[in-house]
């Protein structure tokens, strides 16, 4: 798909989403460009007078111990099973606390984010203290972890005053062996390996069309 077509994807699937809004929802609401036109398209409803109440993945903090009913994001990849790597943004911990804070987690992509076997760059959430020894660790998972550095050179700050460490896979094979491995690693606070957490998938693909993939 050209860039406009990807474009005119994206806002679909946001729109198809937004329609699962009911009136008195307490929603999560995600970053990125697929998340985006979810939040116009509520953000439309609730100028003709939809009532919702809403928390940004921004501000995760907001979260009270009542969760939330619906929350919708984007994904960096999406296979069979609706596992999912998230974390382009550099949102990822908070973009997880929010997806797990609610009843029902929704992905909106556009059809070149899914694969047939889960793959991509996988960032991760790491603290400042020991980064040398925490990225040697990390490497130890079969691929080059670097951190993130932004235009300036210099390393890419989360809202969390963490820094991420991205590392590339093909693909990778065991999903949930590479979190768990990646979960015992001391100074990793969090890791854009989304599984078992996603209830429905809404793909937009480049000849309009609207798909539902759920399990």
């Amino acid at each position: 798909m050209d860039a406009t077509a990807v474009e005119n994807a994206k806002r679909a699937a946001g729109e198809e989403a937004a329609r699962l809004v009911e009136p008195g929802m307490a929603l999560g609401l995600g970053t990125g460009s697929t998340a985006y036109w979810f939040i116009a398209a509520v953000g439309e409803r609730v100028a003709a007078g939809l009532q919702v109440r809403a928390v940004a993945t921004s501000h995760a903090s907001e979260l009270d111990e009542d969760g939330l009913d619906l929350a919708v994001d984007g994904a960096d990849a999406v296979d069979p099973q609706l596992r999912l790597i998230k974390g382009a943004g550099a949102a990822l911990l908070r973009e997880k606390v929010v997806a797990a804070a609610a009843r029902r987690f929704i992905v909106v992509v556009d059809e070149s984010k899914l694969r047939d076997r889960l793959g991509g760059v996988v960032p991760v959430e790491v603290v400042r203290f020991g980064v040398a020894s925490t990225l040697r660790l990390l490497r130890e998972t079969g691929t080059g972890f670097v951190l993130r550095r932004d235009p300036r050179g210099q390393p890419v700050v989360t809202d969390n005053g963490n820094w991420v460490a991205d590392g590339a896979f093909a693909v990778i094979p065991d999903p949930e062996g590479l979190a768990a491995q990646l979960e015992a690693i001391p100074g990793v606070v969090g890791h854009g390996l989304f599984l078992g957490m996603a209830d429905l998938v809404i793909v937009a693909r480049g000849d309009g069309s609207i798909s539902r993939l759920a399990l």
